[in-house]
């Protein structure tokens, strides 16, 4: 059965019981009134009667007649009856019938202790029958209630069946509402879904659901985001799938051609084969590199960190890169704010956060002229590191700023520089694995600013590694 089927029909099996539960409770609930009803009337019926024998007993049937009197506006004072002698007639000489008499007396008779019917005699032994008139009543009467509908009052049938069938049609027509509320943004889902299947990336479905504000407008919204999302990605991978063919390429050329020159060339064989070795460690760092990006991007094992100082650290950085400055006639300098403790302290993977830094000073160097600086400046913000790697390059345009942490992105300004296009989008990531994060920005006059944002290491860090 579908979903559709399902739900509709247990709406109308839900709808039909309420229906007869409503009318059998309200029918429960006019019985248990009626009752009531009829034990509080014959509980002053019986007080009523029990007062006029009382009377009688004292005055004589004035006595009786003159309690009934006061009664008179009250409806239970038709009920009581008091029948004088052998002329069966009320004293009051309100109508009854013989038969109705005669009944009551010989119930009397046979239960002389009984609170409705009585006989009492005068003084000088003639009888009197005190009854309250439907004595024989232990319970309320039962109205006649309907054959379909208990409750209701009693109408031909044919009143019933458009009652009955109008409930029915309303009854119908809100399930049918309900559950294609419930089971249209259902399929909607389930037809994007398919059309995700078949590769049309593009489909959202959350305006079609429309504005519900509840689960089902909410579980759109994540599926847009989830189309979005393996758009982007997809996206993403092509773009990887066609640099690393240009990137790979190019060299896979290049030793192409180097392998026909050595053959037409032999004697240019040492030559030719140092600019092979050349071609080959420039792919070998391709590879290394992707192979680094793609276990950073997909890998749900977090980097294995420890406590680390991070002025001694940066020191050490800076100091290999000196052989580089050297020969560009450049100089790498730190740059600390007086306030930062020089046990300043962050939990990282020292690798990872190496090789991070390392991509931005290079890249810093190979952007600079000569004898230019550059400054690796560390000051605090809140419960974060701050570092900046400041350069004297040509910087980057504001609308490529953005994009050159993405793989195989080259700015206008590093379109004649050597390199793979990843330095950067693996820095991001391996700050992202250490909860950091990485802007660029030009500064005046010239010259491009990266900036590294590291949280401080908790004391719970900075005693994960005790001492051997």
């Amino acid at each position: 059965m579908r979903l559709f089927q399902h739900i509709f029909a247990t709406f109308c099996a839900v709808i039909i019981c309420a229906i007869f539960v409503a009318s059998f409770s309200f029918w429960l609930v006019q019985s248990t009134l009626a009752e009531n009803q009829f034990k509080q009337r014959r509980t002053i019926e019986t007080a009523l009667m029990n007062s006029m024998i009382t009377a009688f007993r004292s005055r004589g049937d004035s006595g009786a007649r003159e309690i009934l009197t006061e009664w008179k506006d009250n409806p239970v004072s038709n009920v009581v009856f008091v029948i004088a002698g052998d002329e069966r007639k009320d004293i009051l000489a309100r109508t009854i019938d013989n038969k109705t008499i005669e009944r009551a007396r010989s119930f009397a008779m046979e239960n002389p202790k009984s609170e409705l019917v009585h006989i009492e005699y005068d003084r000088f032994g003639e009888e009197y029958l005190f009854f309250i008139k439907g004595w024989d009543n232990r319970q309320a009467k039962r109205l006649p209630s309907p054959l379909f509908i208990p409750g209701l009052p009693l109408a031909p049938i044919w009143h019933e069946f458009i009652i009955l069938s109008f409930i029915i049609l309303v009854g119908l027509f809100m399930a049918y509402i309900l559950a294609n509320n419930i089971t249209k943004p259902i399929r909607i889902l389930g037809r994007g879904m398919n059309r995700v299947a078949n590769g049309d990336l593009e489909t959202r479905i959350a305006a079609e659901v429309g504005n519900r504000g509840d689960e089902l407008a909410q579980l759109a919204g994540q599926f847009d985001q989830m189309a979005e999302k393996l758009e982007k990605l997809v996206a993403k991978e092509r773009h990887l799938l066609h640099h690393v063919s240009h990137e790979m390429r190019s060299p896979l050329a290049r030793m192409q051609a180097i392998l026909g020159l050595i053959q037409t060339q032999p004697h240019k064989q040492e030559q030719y084969i140092k600019r092979l070795e050349g071609e080959l460690t420039r792919m070998d760092t391709l590879v290394g590199e992707l192979l680094t990006l793609s276990r950073l991007e997909t890998s749900n094992i977090p980097l294995e960190k420890e406590p680390l100082k991070l002025i001694p650290f940066l020191e050490n950085l800076i100091e290999d890169s000196q052989s580089i400055a050297v020969q560009n006639r450049q100089q790498v300098v730190l740059e600390t704010e007086a306030k930062i403790p020089a046990n300043a302290t962050v939990c990282a993977n020292e690798s990872y956060l190496y090789r991070a830094f390392d991509n931005v000073i290079r890249n810093a160097m190979n952007y600079s002229p000569e004898g230019s600086t550059i400054s690796v400046h560390i000051r605090q913000e809140g419960k974060h590191w701050l570092v900046d790697v400041t350069d004297n390059g040509p910087g980057v345009s504001e609308a490529q700023l953005p994009h050159i942490f993405t793989a195989f992105y080259r700015a206008d300004s590093s379109a004649n520089k050597p390199g793979t296009g990843l330095g950067l989008a693996l820095t991001q990531h391996i700050i992202g694995q250490h909860q950091g994060q990485i802007s660029a920005e030009n500064v005046q006059p010239n010259g491009l600013r990266i900036r590294f944002s590291l949280p401080k290491a908790k004391a719970a860090d900075k005693v994960r590694k005790k001492p051997a």
